[in-house]
């Protein structure tokens, strides 16, 4: 069976699917990207719907703002000028139409810059086949969230305060506990650590497709019937499992991560997306597309600082507009590696939405069946700790989601 089938959008039933060559784009360029007078007549003529038009002297991110598409140059031979073209990058929320020129290229800075989310990196001499084919692909995505985005539902990111902190057990756990709750909202946990994720480890999947598979297939995620292709768990949860292979991380791409959103909000109720513990581009973007953000983190001083670190990340990166639920894992017990609550919440600058206590001997026995833990103990605290973060996915949805989507 194929992975992929074509979605077709809601209205295609009435109207012909608009061609993405009938769209008007406004492209800005940098005036040094070409020699002359600008873009050749041949460019042109390939793309009638676009009207090229130099920057103005402004940044790329500005220019976005009246553009869909910028074109700017950058020196690789000048490394602070590749540092200050990386941070533009890293800011813009549209860094995926950003198509950068790079003089005097070096493969690693090449690589750099696309991780930052560029839509493409091209070396001079710039060939007009090359920069054609980017612009079709660009102009094929800007249309592509429009299509089949009349369901929309709730994505939670579950954000890792460093490893160990057992995030991956929470996530499997909260998926199984909503999938099988009041009305069954259709759950899907999504494995983005693709180097070292056992989300479908510790719900014993083992038929489910993988983000490797997603990764190697031609087209966009946006083509695929995720709601077809996993197979639930016990609960009635779906898991789009980790990669059995490692992957690195700059395999997924800006434009893969909204593809696989787009095709994820339209085929489940609520998305939750286990995301690895370092900061790419498309985690970046994954975050800045969700509608909350669960962090999670545990009684340790090194916790304690690198949860005080992303919370001071999230904020000048301006994804705190999310509500943000802090996740204390492991609370109590006989740890005597744990230090006061109250010495943590300071460290932190914030106090803890929700308390987990400890009870490895439940969570690994849990792990090990595949199961939900209710169905191993019944009325823990655990499973009432579970329960509260349950409560604050189920407000926000209720805050994001029109009425009757609940």
């Amino acid at each position: 069976m194929a992975l992929f089938r074509r979605i077709p959008a809601e209205s295609e039933s009435t109207k012909e699917v608009e061609d993405p060559r009938d769209r008007v784009v406004r492209l800005a360029y940098a005036e040094a990207a070409f020699e002359g007078e600008g873009p050749a007549d041949s460019l042109k003529a390939q793309f009638p719907q676009v009207i090229f038009e130099p920057l103005r002297g402004e940044s790329f991110a500005v220019a976005l703002k009246r553009a869909d598409v910028a074109i700017v140059t950058a020196d690789g031979g000048d490394p602070h000028g590749v540092d200050r073209l990386c941070a533009d990058l890293r800011h813009c929320e549209q860094a995926g139409q950003v198509i950068v020129f790079l003089s005097d290229p070096a493969v690693e800075t090449a690589r750099r810059i696309a991780r930052e989310g560029a839509g493409d990196v091209l070396t001079t001499p710039i060939f007009e086949h090359a920069l054609a084919a980017t612009l079709e692909r660009i102009l094929a995505a800007l249309r592509r969230p429009a299509s089949g985005a009349s369901r929309r539902g709730h994505v939670a990111a579950i954000l890792k305060a460093g490893g160990g902190v057992g995030a991956t057990a929470i996530g499997a756990q909260l998926a199984a506990m909503i999938a099988a709750g009041r009305d069954a909202p259709r759950v899907c946990l999504v494995d983005l650590d693709v180097q070292f994720g056992n989300a479908a480890v510790y719900l014993d999947i083992t038929t489910s497709i993988t983000m490797g598979e997603v990764l190697a297939a031609a087209g966009s995620p946006s083509e695929i019937g995720f709601a077809e292709r996993l197979k639930p768990h016990a609960s009635g949860a779906r898991v789009l499992a980790a990669p059995p292979a490692f992957l690195p991380l700059e395999a997924i791409t800006v434009d893969r991560i909204d593809g696989l959103l787009a095709a994820l909000r339209r085929d489940f109720d609520l998305v939750l997306l286990d995301l690895p513990s370092a900061w790419t581009a498309w985690t970046n973007r994954a975050l800045r597309q969700s509608d909350q953000i669960l962090l999670v983190t545990n009684l340790s001083v090194p916790h304690a600082h690198l949860t005080r670190r992303q919370l001071d990340l999230l904020r000048t990166q301006g994804l705190d507009t999310a509500p943000v639920t802090l996740i204390c894992n492991r609370c109590g017990g006989d740890s005597r590696a744990s230090i006061p609550m109250r010495s943590v919440a300071a460290a932190i600058g914030r106090s803890f939405d929700v308390l987990i206590p400890e009870d490895r001997r439940l969570m690994n026995e849990a792990v090990n069946q595949g199961a939900a833990i209710w169905t191993i103990r019944r009325e823990s605290k655990l499973e009432k700790a579970l329960r509260l973060v349950v409560g604050q996915i189920s407000a926000a949805r209720a805050a994001t989601q029109p009425a009757g989507r609940i």
